[in-house]
């Protein structure tokens, strides 16, 4: 053990103790509340927010392969994430805020928990964590690792610390050949680490009724449509002005809002009839007919509907201060040319993606709104933009099978199968 880490190892105990004696004030932790699933358990550490994407993938593939396991996912406690981890499979999935790294926190963690396997999603490391999964014997494998390796919580760390730490996996994939050579130079073992792609988040395909897509289609009667996805207080106002721009060009274009807060509905359609659009409401089952001009579809669960009908669309939460963005996959494997705004934090590596395959388009107000959809009105703009999206969003399925072969092996070995 390096002295960087017996150093990080005895400022982490004597704060845990600290932390013990607070939780001991306190009550019992979350994770002494929740009851520890039967049998194998599957825990997938998050180590910063751009993996949670592709962990929900990664969770889906598993769960396919094996039905006899459970998930747990834990993410630092200051990282944003979308919670929905048990949407991914019908095994349990629990969802905790990692233990602080500390000795103690961390092992009253896995004295609970009893993890089956570890597997640590990026290259963001935890000392203490991981050397007592190490002590403990447990299988730990790093995947997904896009960056070389670096310290949570820390901008400087000794080499010694990150040659130890490395050196604990049994297992590391990385996603770029020179991503590889950088964790091998920085310690990582050669023959443990391996370069397989990146894995991506999937495309889950969201349900829509065949018999509401016909019905809507009548009534649209081929006009041309754009849609607001996901959009967020502040958002509409900019995106009626882009919509008034776009429609000195395209006289019948349809735009339909759908936002991410469906009850929302009402107080969207007060601002825009005030301001002189013909507006029609989901919730209040009336219909998109020819005069009307905004269309808010503002009944939850339907987005598998507009994404079917548009071939065009803007995804919020990305324009306005505060905004974290929303997954652009779903609207790439349902065909969308996308279209989002500048802040999009949460989403930024697949949005980079998507940008970079000229799947999608960043615009920054009303004006490069208004021209990048009249741009994507012409049929092959859009088709083509929607074509390389597919593309992207169904990549990472080579990675994502050869990750979960390496797991279900190092499994089949700690387990004796």
């Amino acid at each position: 053990m390096s002295l960087g880490l017996k150093i990080y190892l005895a400022n982490a105990r004597r704060a845990g103790a600290r932390a013990l004696r607070d939780q001991q004030a306190n009550g019992d932790s979350e994770q002494k509340r929740l009851a520890r699933p039967a049998g194998q358990l599957v825990w997938l550490h998050i180590s910063n927010a751009e993996e949670t994407g592709p962990v929900q993938e990664l969770i889906r593939s598993f769960a396919t392969e094996r039905g006899d396991v459970s998930f747990l996912v834990t993410t630092p406690e200051n990282t944003s994430v979308d919670l929905r981890f048990q949407d991914n499979c019908d095994q349990p999935c629990l969802h905790l805020p990692a233990p602080a790294d500390t000795p103690q926190q961390v092992a009253e963690f896995l004295d609970h928990w009893r993890p089956t396997i570890a597997v640590w999603a990026g290259s963001t490391l935890r000392p203490a964590m991981l050397v007592e999964i190490s002590t403990r014997h447990i299988p730990l494998m790093m995947v997904d690792a896009r960056c070389r390796a670096r310290i949570d919580g820390r901008k400087r760390w000794k080499t010694g610390m990150i040659i130890a730490l490395l050196a604990l996996f049994d297992c590391i994939l990385v996603g770029k050949p020179e991503v590889t050579r950088r964790l091998i130079r920085q310690g990582a073992i050669p023959g443990k680490t391996e370069t397989c792609g990146l894995l991506e988040e999937g495309a889950t395909t969201l349900f829509c009724d065949d018999r509401d897509r016909d019905d809507m289609a009548a009534h649209l009667a081929a006009r041309p449509v754009w849609l607001a996805a996901e959009t967020v207080e502040g958002e509409e106002a900019v995106i009626a002005i882009a919509h008034r721009a776009a429609n000195r060009l395209s006289h019948r274009l349809l735009l339909v809002i759908a936002p991410k807060d469906t009850t929302r509905g009402d107080i969207i359609a007060e601002m825009l009839t005030k301001d002189g659009w013909l507006v029609a409401q989901r919730s209040k089952e009336q219909d998109p007919d020819e005069h009307i001009q905004i269309f808010i579809a503002d009944i939850p669960d339907e987005m598998g509907l507009w994404l079917r009908l548009a071939p065009v669309c803007f995804i919020g939460n990305s324009l306005v201060k505060g905004a974290t963005g929303c997954s652009p996959f779903e609207a790439s494997a349902l065909g969308s040319a996308i279209l989002h705004g500048p802040l999009v934090e949460k989403y930024r590596t697949g949005y980079a993606r998507l940008d970079t395959a000229g799947a999608a388009r960043e615009v920054r107000g009303a004006t490069h709104l208004a021209a990048s959809v009249q741009d994507l009105l012409a049929p092959d703009k859009a088709a083509a933009m929607a074509h390389a999206g597919w593309e992207i969003s169904t990549s990472g399925a080579e990675a994502a099978d050869h990750t979960v072969e390496n797991i279900l092996k190092i499994l089949e070995e700690a387990e004796g199968i």
